[in-house]
C-alpha cells in the first residue's frame, strides 16, 4: 500500500475555500463520510435531490481537475498530495464492458500520476548513464587504435540503470484508495457489478452516487447491498447554513452580490423560494443580480427577490 496522507490532512487539503465554492456541513459530512469508505474499503451509498451540490462536492473531494491538469502532457509536474480517488460520471447509455474499460482507465491515469517523478527521475538517470557509456566507449576505442591488448570492453551502466529503475517501477502499487461513481442510477445492474469488481479485487472503497430511491433499488440485489457498509444522504441548505453563506458574502460562480448581504427576513425568503437548493440558489441569485443593476439598487430585499423569482422556472432542479 502507498504512503498515503491522513484523513485530516487530505480533508485539509479537499477543503480550501475559493470564491465559488464554500465549506458548507453537508459538504463537510460527505468529506467524513468519503474518509470512512475509504478507510474500511466499503461501498458507500450517497443520495439526494438534484442540486443539492452531490457532483460539485465529489468533484472538490476527488480533485479531478487537479488530475486532469496533471495528467496533461505541458502539466507542472509539482502538485500537493498524493491523487488517490478517481472520479467517474458513466455515460447515459453504457455497458458492463465500457464501465469495466473506462475504470481502468482512470485508474491507469492516476497510476500515471503517481509514477511521474520516478519516471522523470530515471530518464534523467538513463541520460547520465548514456553520456557516461559514450565516454568509457570513446576511451576504449582510443586505446584499441593505440594498444594491441586494451583490456575488457567496459560495460554498459545503462542497462543497470535500466533494471534498477524496472525494479522500483513494479514496486509501487495501484495507489486509487477509492473510486467515486456520480450518476450510479444509470447504471444497470450488470455494470453496477463491474463496479463491485474493482471492490472486490481489495485495497480500494467506492461510492455510488445518485437519486433519492436508488438505495430502494440497490436493495433488490443482496449481492451488490450487503457490501453497502455507509450510507449519506446529501440534503438541501437550512437557515443557518445559508444565512453563514451570505455572512461569508458568497455569490455564485461568476456573479458579485452587494455587501452587506441581506438581513434576516429576505434570507427567509431566498429558502422558501430555493427550498435550500444550491442550483436554484444560484439562478435565483444571478436574477437578482441583474435586477439590482438594472434598477441601480445596492441592497437585496424581499421585492428584489420575489421580482427575481417572477423569472425563473421554480420547480424539481
Amino acid at each position: 500500500m502507498s504512503n498515503l496522507s491522513s484523513p485530516s490532512q487530505r480533508a485539509a487539503s479537499n477543503a480550501i475555500f475559493t470564491s465559488d465554492f464554500v465549506e458548507t456541513i453537508e459538504y463537510k459530512r460527505f468529506v467524513e463520510f468519503c474518509e470512512a469508505s475509504r478507510h474500511y474499503q466499503y461501498i458507500g451509498l450517497c443520495f439526494g435531490a438534484a442540486g443539492t451540490g452531490k457532483t460539485v462536492s465529489a468533484r472538490r473531494y476527488s480533485r479531478v481537475d487537479e488530475a486532469e491538469r496533471c495528467a496533461s502532457p505541458t502539466a507542472d509536474p509539482r502538485y500537493g498530495q498524493p491523487l488517490d480517488t478517481v472520479f467517474y460520471t458513466p455515460e447515459v447509455i453504457n455497458t458492463p464492458a465500457v464501465v469495466a474499460r473506462e475504470l481502468s482507465c482512470k485508474r491507469g491515469v492516476i497510476r500515471d500520476i503517481a509514477l511521474g517523478p520516478l519516471r522523470r527521475e530515471a530518464n534523467e538517470a538513463l541520460e547520465i548513464a548514456r553520456l557516461q557509456d559514450e565516454w568509457e566507449q570513446m576511451k576504449y576505442h582510443k586505446k584499441l587504435r593505440e594498444e594491441e591488448h586494451p583490456g575488457e570492453p567496459p560495460e554498459e551502466r545503462r542497462w543497470q540503470v535500466r533494471s534498477y529503475y524496472d525494479g522500483r517501477f513494479k514496486s509501487i502499487g495501484d495507489p486509487t484508495r477509492l473510486i467515486l461513481i456520480d450518476e450510479a442510477d444509470r447504471l444497470k445492474i450488470s455494470s453496477l457489478e463491474q463496479a463491485r469488481a474493482h471492490y472486490d479485487t481489495g485495497g480500494v472503497g467506492v461510492v455510488l452516487i445518485g437519486m433519492p430511491g436508488i438505495e430502494k433499488r440497490l436493495s433488490r440485489y443482496p449481492q451488490l447491498y450487503s457490501r453497502i457498509g455507509f450510507v449519506h444522504e446529501f440534503r438541501p441548505l437550512g437557515l443557518d447554513q445559508l444565512s453563514r453563506l451570505f455572512e461569508r458574502h458568497w455569490s455564485p460562480a461568476g456573479g458579485l452580490l452587494p455587501a452587506p448581504g441581506p438581513d434576516t427576513e429576505t434570507v427567509a425568503t431566498i429558502l422558501r423560494v430555493t427550498r435550500g437548493n444550491f442550483r436554484l440558489l444560484s439562478r435565483l441569485l444571478a436574477q437578482v443580480e441583474r435586477i439590482l443593476a438594472v434598477n441601480e439598487l445596492t441592497v437585496i430585499t424581499r421585492d428584489v427577490v420575489e421580482t427575481a423569482r417572477q423569472s425563473l422556472v421554480i420547480g424539481a432542479a
